[in-house]
């Protein structure tokens, strides 16, 4: 492409596209050095939210309205490319559809607007050359997953050191790859002194900012108001450049790391934020309830933002366990909220105290917090030999919707990939259930079919992560996470300390109880030949309820029978395996997981009518739980056929989404069962449960009535949702779960 057709970067900034201007200003340069540049100009230009007295800023939606809106950052992607946005701008320069355009109606605007035409047409052809290189995981293989990177920044180096130690680490670096005239490391760290730039410049625009609102009465006349202005403008004289000197000072840096990183993960935030709290506390600087204040005000950022994942409790580098005030802290101020996801490592021994504020968090009926079996975690990351160090073992956390990584020191491949498991078996059965004579030889062929998937699986994300590394560099991941500057590497080129990939499980249920069916009906029962039960499956049942409702009276996953479970700890073992002995192209190891938050209704889109009585089309089970509505006798039952699943080999995560009524939380007697059972099921090896208290009056109420539900937060997957947020065939899976009573 010639110069002259490529985006005109001032044109890109007057229309507030200051992302992709700093992109495209030096077309020639390096990825690192455009992607650098593309993160200084959105810091240089980036807006700042309306202040009403806010106890941390920023405060508020990440993006707002009229800046960046066709090319934006993004957590996930690098980038993200709204073709739709583009299309509107060309509408708006041109007057007519984006369809409509030809260059003889582009002859007739004004210079100006002829600019702004060829500049968005040059636009929409770089980024769909762009998106087209970086498309490399085919579509069946992404259920659940698409590359995603979400992470996890170093928040406590930048609150013990603060950003200028960051710019001198990288200023000596540059020395030394100068002196060794390494000009790949030396165009990487003049990318990260870009960046800095830009966190600079945007920092003393907030700055500006709160000073300027002193001369505003609307603050001036507020005491409250006016006093967390001058708070926050002394915190921001000192951080996050230079270290945080107490517990505000530190939630000013942190709330200002989190938005620096586009609001993805706040990871571990009270053992980061705990030293900064003791200290306050015993000088009486702070109280628990400030602290609640201040802790909610970073969840509400959080919620607003759709921010993921943060592990509070569990276990101390040194091996100790993390729980302490701040945690009560962190579980107070979570009540009736939405985001983050919060997920409380559970231990052997963790004080009555926890227990207690985390159920009352939960009885609230947000979901959260999600209960994490901290012994099997941390078994399952040794086991997986990913050479995690001890004192970074009790630094780990769920990412996103869960998925494992380590808090500031990791790049993991966060749901890179997904695989559809009763997809595959559809295509088994196609081509074998005619003619196998048995349901041994009908297994091994469904495995061998699951085999050559997760070798394609295996080749997708390696391409990935290899486009990734040439053409997608992540400027703000390597300057925040550990250890891309001492290494001299990008972050999606292998610059962090530990590398892995994760890889989604779908519809893990509907195959076991596929499997168990065909099994019972087909082979010892003779009640259908497989070529019979083949029709009707192409059929879609047609004319057949009565036969489906045969099936269900076949052994159903999840009622503790031992032929669902012997199944299903088959069936997850040979996949958990297949993906542990690949290694992806970053280092580490493949990682299963099966935590479908929004994504098991999309995945049964494509799959046909399964052996299990489910019709074309419907939603899968829900992660690694029983079909919705399955599960007849009891919680017990239910968590003893999930821990028939050898969780240890998916340190990627195992989500288990349960409902139980208010009853367990009423009395002490209710709480006492609750949390028996939920140390029953952890002893036996499961790794994860999430909690959802609400009943199927309600469900059905907030379909019929949503106005009347607006705040109803419903456990899906990995995290909580709103559930008028929810598609229809979502809601109704929710209706479908089984609710468990004292």
């Amino acid at each position: 492409m010639t110069d002259n057709l490529l985006p005109n970067p001032k044109v890109l900034c007057n229309l507030g596209e200051f992302f992709a201007s700093g992109y495209f200003e030096v077309p020639d340069a390096s990825p690192m050095s455009r992607w650098s540049r593309a993160v200084q100009r959105r810091f240089e230009h980036r807006m700042l939210v309306p202040y009403s007295g806010e106890i941390l800023y920023p405060c508020g939606p990440l993006h707002i309205e009229g800046e960046n809106r066709i090319v934006t950052p993004s957590y996930s992607f690098t980038w993200s490319y709204n073709e739709s946005a583009l299309i509107d701008q060309l509408a708006m320069v041109a007057a007519f559809s984006a369809e409509r355009t030809t260059s003889e109606a582009a002859a007739s605007l004004t210079s100006k607007q002829e600019e702004k035409h060829k500049t968005l047409l040059a636009l929409q052809m770089e980024m769909r050359d762009l998106s087209a290189k970086l498309n490399v995981i085919k579509t069946v293989h992404t259920v659940g997953g698409r590359g995603y990177t979400h992470s996890i920044p170093n928040y406590g180096r930048v609150l013990r050191e603060g950003l200028f130690e960051h710019a001198r680490r990288i200023a000596k670096n540059l020395d030394l790859a100068r002196q060794r005239q390494d000009e790949e490391q030396i165009d990487f760290y003049l990318g990260l002194q870009n960046v800095l730039a830009g966190v600079k410049c945007w920092h003393q625009h907030i700055l500006k900012f709160l000073n300027h609102l002193a001369s505003e009465r609307s603050h001036t006349d507020n005491p409250l108001s006016e006093a967390r202005r001058k708070r926050l403008l002394a915190a921001y004289e000192q951080v996050p450049f230079q270290p945080a000197r107490d517990f505000f000072e530190a939630m000013v840096a942190y709330n200002f790391v989190y938005y620096l990183d586009d609001c993805d993960n706040p990871g571990r935030v009270d053992l980061e934020l705990f030293p900064y709290y003791q200290r306050d506390l015993k000088a009486g600087r702070i109280t628990h309830d400030e602290a609640v204040d201040l802790i909610r005000c970073l969840w509400e950022n959080c919620d607003v933002n759709n921010g993921w994942s943060t592990g509070i409790g569990g276990t101390m580098p040194t091996g100790e366990p993390a729980y302490s005030d701040l945690t009560v802290v962190c579980l107070e101020a979570a009540h009736k909220i939405r985001r983050p996801n919060l997920q409380l490592h559970v231990r052997r021994d963790m004080p009555q105290a926890i227990w207690e504020a985390a159920m009352d968090t939960i009885a609230t009926g947000c979901g959260i917090p999600a209960l994490y079996n901290e012994e099997e975690y941390l078994r399952s990351l040794v086991e997986a030999d990913l050479g995690i160090s001890k004192e970074d073992l009790g630094w780990h956390n769920g990412g996103g919707c869960t998925e494992t990584m380590v808090h500031g020191c990791s790049n993991v491949g966060s749901l890179d990939a997904g695989i559809n498991l009763p997809l595959i078996l559809a295509q088994t059965l196609e081509d074998r259930l005619a003619t196998v004579t048995n349901s041994e030889a009908l297994v091994r062929a469904y495995k061998e079919d699951v085999a050559g998937v997760v070798r394609q699986i295996v080749n997708d994300v390696n391409a990935d992560q290899k486009m990734k590394a040439k053409l997608r560099p992540q400027p703000m991941r390597s300057l925040l996470i550990d250890d891309c500057i001492e290494a001299g590497r990008e972050f999606n080129n292998g610059g962090a300390r530990y590398n892995w990939s994760v890889i989604n499980v779908a519809g893990f249920a509907n195959v076991v109880d596929s499997l168990v069916a065909i099994r019972e009906v087909v082979f010892e029962k003779k009640e259908k030949t497989g070529a019979e039960f083949l029709e009707i499956l192409e059929q879609n049942y047609n004319d057949q309820e009565a036969f489906r409702h045969r099936l269900s009276r076949c052994p159903r996953f999840g009622n503790d029978q031992e032929q669902s479970d012997n199944v299903a700890a088959d069936i997850s073992e040979f996949v958990f395996r297949q993906f542990l002995c690949h290694t992806p192209w970053r280092g580490g190891k493949f990682l299963a997981s099966c935590l479908m938050f929004v994504t098991y209704a999309d995945a049964g889109t494509s799959v046909p009518a399964s052996a299990d009585g489910r019709l074309d089309g419907e939603p899968l089970a829900d992660s690694i739980g029983p079909y919705q509505g399955r599960d007849k006798k009891g919680p017990t039952a239910m968590l003893k056929s999930v821990a028939a699943i050898p969780h240890h080999l998916a340190p990627g995560t195992l989500v288990v989404n349960s409902r139980f009524t208010k009853d367990f939380f009423s009395t002490g007697e209710g709480r006492a069962k609750l949390r028996h059972l939920v140390r029953t099921y952890f002893d036996l090896g499961g790794m994860q449960l999430q909690i959802n208290v609400v009943n199927q009056e309600m469900l059905r109420d907030a379909i019929a009535h949503p106005e009347g539900y607006e705040d109803l937060i419903v456990r899906i997957g990995g995290y909580s949702e709103y559930f008028n947020r929810l598609s229809p065939a979502l809601k109704q899976t929710v209706l479908q779960r089984t609710e468990h009573g004292l």
